[in-house]
């Protein structure tokens, strides 16, 4: 069926022929096409950062691995928040690119493809954010878990970051590079120590696998918090400034509904529990009475928003969706969203 439409514009008027069918076809076509979920990236700028959260998948975070609380009260802070009482299989893992001033900077790297068909997506999703891994610059690591530094390597063995420096705190790098301790590690252990040695393999080939001190400044403009615990090296990222400053804070929550609530909760995954702990209250400290924004690895995609204390223990506020400019207009802009 051809529609003929006159259409009246500034410039005059023409005749132009619409073809329904064929319209219908293609949109019948293009949903058909994209059943899935839409591609798991989300920009925004905060201050002179510009931000894209990138999803990299899920992985299960069942009641049983969380300790430091009767399973009746586990139970029951997921049922709140309207989750099955065995945990929450899909525990979202984010990355994050920050861009300023030309500079483009990676907050953990995903999974690749050490954890299996469920994560492993972050390069996928670079791409929809039209993002190129070679353009990276530097790669910092929060820790050398799977999750966040397995996605270094393709699975040839090759490096995703061509021309990046892939910078993790000494202590991680001295726990789980040791060849001792790699020898003697079994089970979940072992699989932590053979992924970071393939993931990290071309960059210490390389020269571009550099370490550091918690006192250290990882590169210009990027400080460390210590927040040790969950590995021995488990670091914080400060960005940006005033009340344009983020906490990249890594796996400081793994369960947002029981620990937000529960903050002495800790998790199996955890190297020390009670340093853990100690690190979790720290850093919900230092993100709510300074009224931070935070980047979190395992709060629900895109892991962007603040930290609220409430009378129940914290409340998490994500960030909204909204459209974003290429460049800021506004450079001396305490906050920007736009």
């Amino acid at each position: 069926m051809v529609i003929y439409i006159r259409v009246i514009c500034y410039l005059g008027c023409m005749t132009t022929s619409i073809d329904l069918d064929r319209d219908n076809d293609m949109h019948a076509h293009a949903r058909a096409s994209h059943r899935g979920q839409s591609p798991g990236f989300q920009r925004i700028r905060i201050g002179k950062l510009l931000i894209t959260a990138l999803y990299d998948g899920f992985v299960p975070v069942p009641a049983d691995d969380l300790h430091g609380a009767p399973p009746a009260e586990i139970h029951r802070l997921l049922a709140e928040a309207f989750l099955p009482p065995k945990g929450d299989r899909r525990t979202a893992v984010n990355a994050f690119l920050v861009e300023e001033n030309g500079r483009r900077i990676l907050i953990d790297a995903g999974s690749g493809n050490s954890l299996g068909p469920d994560t492993g997506y972050l390069v996928t999703n670079l791409a929809a954010a039209q993002a190129d891994p070679a353009e990276v610059d530097h790669v910092v690591l929060t820790h050398l878990h799977p999750d966040h530094a397995g996605g270094l390597i393709s699975p040839e063995g090759q490096p995703v970051f061509p021309r990046a420096a892939v910078h993790a705190a000494k202590a991680d790098a001295d726990h789980w590079l040791d060849p001792d301790r790699s020898a003697a590690a079994t089970g979940v252990q072992r699989l932590v120590h053979d992924t970071v040695a393939r993931a990290l393999a071309p960059y210490r080939e390389t020269g571009r696998f550099v370490t550091f001190g918690h006192a250290d400044e990882v590169v210009p403009g990027v400080r460390t918090v210590d927040l040790a615990g969950h590995t021995p090296g488990h670091t914080g990222y400060l960005l940006g400034e005033g009340d344009a400053t983020v906490l990249f804070w890594g796996d400081t929550v793994h369960s947002h509904s029981v620990q937000l609530r529960r903050p002495s909760v800790a998790a199996a995954a955890d190297s020390d529990e009670r340093a853990a702990i100690r690190s979790r209250r720290k850093a919900f400290d230092l993100a709510s009475s300074n009224r931070w924004w935070v980047g979190a690895a395992h709060l629900p995609f895109p892991g962007l928003g603040h930290l609220r204390r409430d009378q129940y223990g914290y409340s998490w506020v994500p960030v909204t969706y909204t459209p974003v400019e290429a460049t800021s207009t506004e450079p001396d802009s305490a906050l920007r969203i736009a």
